[in-house]
């Protein structure tokens, strides 16, 4: 970390509101599959402990990972279990979740998936995929994460073009989901339109060339995002937070950039959210998504262009430095800075900039342990937290029998991670 005096990082723990919701502090937890729900698609115990460590250790608000708001995406979604918001009967499940956070002055988001779309798994249930137009997603062996090796790439299944249909009930499905967000106690919501999602799929002319409503012209391009949020508003009212994930670039050849993703997001914000997460890269450029190097956002210069496109608030991404993210806020550049990887490193994260203590802070190292375990199906942990995934334990406590019999497997073949067969089988994001 940079060697800075504490009262740079004062502007990390002024309160910022959001629509009517105070935040005690600047440091958010960003969403991430890495929460351990039990099948059915509720919090399990882990599950709590997870977000309450995260909370205990100070940050302002947390955004909930990895979560579904319509059957489809419970269906195809190459994480299950996932947190499920498409129910009523699951409602009550996240109340002790929700309340141990809040016990800590944090507040917690649902960040809500519509469909996982060109990244989806096809089953029995939903054999087809659906995407914006008919296409599919080839990650190069380049472009892949740190830690990933995956000789040739991967090519997910062609999906067919959504029919208006599908998209107007999946529209509805979300707003549904805003309105059991708030019954089940979050403090608001989170659109997921990043990555090379079904959402994100419509808001660039390289994966929409649709001839309809929309497709076509940046307005028809944002149609579906904005028809979201216009019916979560009818549901939910003005006073409940609405926030939208979404790309800052694409970082492919043709890809769109920041002019353009900042002004759809200026189209969306008219009609009614909150604030904007600001994401890098897509499926294609999935190294820019988790960059190896700190600051990207910054460097490419994105987070300004957003700035001047909008009045509601920006949170910053890949800022693990803190005298960086104040530096940021202090400019004018963002307003929040939000953190994935390097809050499973260290929990405690916010505490220690808050304390002085950043020169104790556990850097996360960037070689995605977390992120080859999640996409082979184990549950997610970190190289230097041994913590990780192990919060509703007591330390040194047994896993449950039923794992330990599991773990013989598991540790083969976490041993084999560098062979270009178990890569290539992991990297189809089953």
């Amino acid at each position: 970390m940079n060697r800075q005096t504490p009262a740079d990082l004062n502007g990390l723990f002024a309160p910022i509101t959001i629509n009517n919701m105070v935040i005690k502090n600047r440091i958010v937890m960003g969403p991430m599959a890495a929460s351990s729900p039990a099948d059915d698609g509720s919090p399990s115990k882990q599950t709590v402990a997870f977000f309450e460590a995260r909370a205990r250790g100070g940050v302002g608000m947390i955004i909930v990972g990895g979560g579904v708001a319509t059957t489809r995406a419970w269906d195809e979604s190459p994480f299950r279990p996932n947190l499920r918001m498409d129910r009523d009967d699951v409602l009550s499940s996240y109340q002790q979740m929700n309340d141990a956070v809040h016990r800590h002055g944090t507040k917690i988001i649902y960040e809500a998936h519509a469909s996982f779309g060109r990244m989806g798994k096809a089953g029995p249930q939903r054999p087809d995929l659906i995407s914006a137009s008919p296409s599919n997603v080839f990650i190069a062996e380049d472009q892949f994460a740190r830690g990933l090796q995956v000789p040739g790439g991967v090519r997910t299944p062609m999906a067919r073009e959504a029919t208006v249909e599908e998209i107007e009930d999946l529209e509805d499905a979300m707003a549904r989901c805003a309105l059991r967000s708030r019954n089940a106690g979050f403090d608001g919501v989170e659109l997921a339109s990043h990555m090379s999602y079904f959402l994100a799929s419509f808001l660039t002319p390289r994966s929409n060339w649709r001839s309809d409503h929309y497709g076509g012209s940046r307005e028809n391009r944002a149609r579906v995002l904005v028809n979201i949020v216009r019916k979560m508003r009818a549901l939910v009212g003005h006073d409940y937070v609405i926030g939208l994930r979404i790309p800052c670039a694409e970082h492919v050849p043709g890809g769109q950039g920041p002019d353009e993703y900042s002004q759809i997001a200026a189209l969306v914000e008219r009609a009614g959210i909150d604030y904007v997460a600001m994401v890098d890269g897509c499926y294609e450029s999935m190294k820019q998504s988790a960059a190896d190097e700190d600051g990207t956002q910054l460097k490419y210069g994105e987070p300004a262009i957003f700035k001047r496109a909008l009045t509601i608030p920006t949170l910053l991404s890949n800022a693990h430095d803190p005298y960086l993210a104040a530096k940021a806020i202090g400019a004018g550049e963002a307003d929040m800075t939000m953190l994935a990887r390097q809050l499973l490193a260290d929990p405690e994260y916010a505490n220690k900039v808050r304390t002085g203590m950043v020169d104790s802070i556990v850097p996360c190292q960037r070689d995605n342990l977390c992120m080859r375990r999640m996409i082979m199906g184990f549950p997610v942990r970190c190289e230097v937290n041994p913590r990780m995934g192990r919060e509703s334990r007591d330390p040194g406590q047994l896993p449950p029998f039923h794992r330990m019999m599991k773990a013989p497997i598991e540790q083969a073949l976490l041993g084999l991670t560098a062979s270009p067969a178990i890569m290539r089988m992991a990297a189809r994001l089953k």
